[in-house]
């Protein structure tokens, strides 16, 4: 019986280590898994933490906030339904934006630059990323269709004109006249 015992025993040590040994290798796969995802996980965390104008990447995204931004300066100070319209129209007509979905982003670019106390902020990085992405031509046209955005209400207002016209020096539009 004392045999049986010890055999006993030891057969429950070694199913006792084994599960260790196979817990601990459960913890090294997790940990080669953790490292192998390292450099997937960091390009998340670092899209991530991006908000606000770090979010546009395209040069229609781009030309959006703009008209957004000269809209928020007239003399409302924000973009009322009919500037919303007219925003939309232009991105539908001139920049080959679906109609279904030409209101659900102007709202969402609305939001994305709610924050921004002055609209002029969005200047600078727009027109940085417009200028590696647009022609002359293009970037002639948006300031046309930032014109139209500035006048739906009536008259444009000092600051719309300043923006517009700082958007062409900017762009390099207002050498060539």
């Amino acid at each position: 019986m004392v045999p049986l015992i010890g055999i006993l025993t030891s057969i429950a040590m070694l199913i006792f280590w084994v599960g260790r040994a196979a817990k601990g290798a459960g913890h090294v796969v997790d940990a080669v898994e953790g490292i192998a995802n390292l450099p997937r996980k960091l390009r998340y965390q670092k899209q991530a933490g991006r908000s606000g104008l770090d979010l546009v990447e395209d040069a229609r995204e781009a030309a959006a906030v703009l008209m957004v931004s000269v809209a928020r300066l007239c003399k409302e100070r924000r973009v009322n339904d009919a500037t919303q319209k007219a925003i939309e129209d232009l991105l539908v007509e001139n920049m080959a934006w679906p109609k279904a979905d030409a209101e659900e982003f102007i709202l969402n670019i609305r939001w994305l630059t709610r924050d921004l106390k002055q609209p002029i902020s969005t200047l600078r990085p727009m027109t940085n990323l417009l200028r590696k992405s647009v022609s002359g031509k293009e970037a002639d046209d948006l300031a046309h269709m930032l014109t139209e955005v500035a006048i739906c209400g009536g008259m444009a207002s000092a600051d719309q004109t300043q923006f517009i016209y700082k958007y062409r020096e900017l762009m390099g539009l207002n050498a060539r006249g």
